[in-house]
């Protein structure tokens, strides 16, 4: 009995190793960060990687950021964005370690977009998958030292680390929910009740970012600038005093470019994704602010040394009324 179970196991493994790209998008990008990676670090050009979710994939788009920089001299650089789906902080950390470290594609600007309460310290989204996609064996020994504490905890971790059928389980039993009628429809809704629910009760006590600071600590040691992205959402969310401190003094810096003026319900996709549209506003933006942004600007191409230059673009601080007209933008 226990060789057949054992048997089935092996070939369900050894199907799954050729078969996990069907289960999902974010599967073939998760395969795709090396050679993203690779391209990034060819040239000589500056090297920008941005590394979020699904927030990023939905609401970056390089060529309309790199096409901001026209009129300033500035527009050569290599963009690289790495999106797994439904992560947070403490994924993109082991995704940095076991990824882009490695890599040697050293970017000179990590550029990271996050809502809400993504940065905070908190409990992992998914230990399965932090064993089996971005942390794994190699970085077991940092993620049950610091992330993954309880006993129960750490063995679903190891055998995320160790079994793609473990690993995968979610997004296999997402496969087979969807053969329901009618799940396609409740999903999102059981989804939402369930975010808000953990948002109320982490309002009870104030967020801290012991994680985001381990984080900076790891990303300043590689020489790496990095800047946090507040990206919109449709209600508009607070970025705390000590978030601020913590990006601070870890070296980085902290952009808030919420407040994309809503014409209606077609700003986002599905109550939490920029529609295209809207996305191409919020990466115009994201450009200007890049190459308008002093810590920004002296990571990719050095500090400036012409005024002219400086004066090009300055009006989109000085001027709320251009951002209005140009952007659709609320200062």
């Amino acid at each position: 009995m226990i060789a057949s179970v054992l048997a089935v196991l092996l070939l369900g493994e050894a199907g799954l190793y050729f078969t996990e790209d069907w289960l999902s998008h974010d599967m073939q990008h998760l395969r795709e960060i090396p050679a993203i990676l690779s391209f990034v670090k060819q040239g000589n050009a500056p090297r920008i990687l941005f590394l979020g979710n699904s927030l990023t994939h939905r609401g970056v788009f390089p060529d309309v950021v790199q096409g901001a920089w026209a009129n300033t001299n500035r527009s050569d650089a290599r963009i690289g964005l790495v999106y797994p789906d439904d992560t947070i902080l403490t994924d993109w950390h082991y995704v940095y370690r076991r990824f882009v470290q490695p890599s040697r594609a050293q970017p000179q600007l990590l550029v990271i977009c996050f809502a809400d309460k993504h940065l905070e310290d908190g409990p992992v989204h998914s230990i399965e998958r932090l064993g089996g996609e971005f942390a794994g064996l190699a970085f077991a020994s940092e993620a049950l030292s610091h992330d993954v504490l309880s006993l129960s905890d750490r063995a679903r971790y190891m055998l995320g680390a160790t079994s793609r059928l473990w690993a995968n389980r979610e997004r296999i039993q997402k496969r087979i929910l969807t053969m329901i009628p009618g799940y396609q429809e409740l999903a999102p809704v059981i989804n939402n009740y369930f975010r808000s629910s953990k948002q109320g009760e982490a309002r009870a006590k104030p967020p801290t970012y012991n994680k985001l600071a381990r984080f900076l600590d790891i990303v300043a040691s590689d020489g790496i600038k990095v800047v946090f992205v507040a990206t919109p959402l449709p209600e508009r969310y607070p970025l705390p005093e000590d978030l601020h401190n913590t990006i601070s003094r870890g070296g980085a810096e902290l952009v808030d470019l919420q407040g994309i003026e809503r014409t209606g319900p077609d700003d986002f996709l599905d109550g939490y994704h920029l529609a295209p549209a809207a996305a191409e506003r919020f990466s115009k933006a994201l450009g200007m602010t890049l190459v308008n942004n002093d810590y920004a600007h002296n990571a990719l191409w050095g500090a400036r040394i012409q005024d002219a230059e400086r004066d090009s673009v300055s009006h989109l601080q000085s001027d709320p009324a251009s951002w209005h007209d140009d952007l659709r933008l609320v200062k």
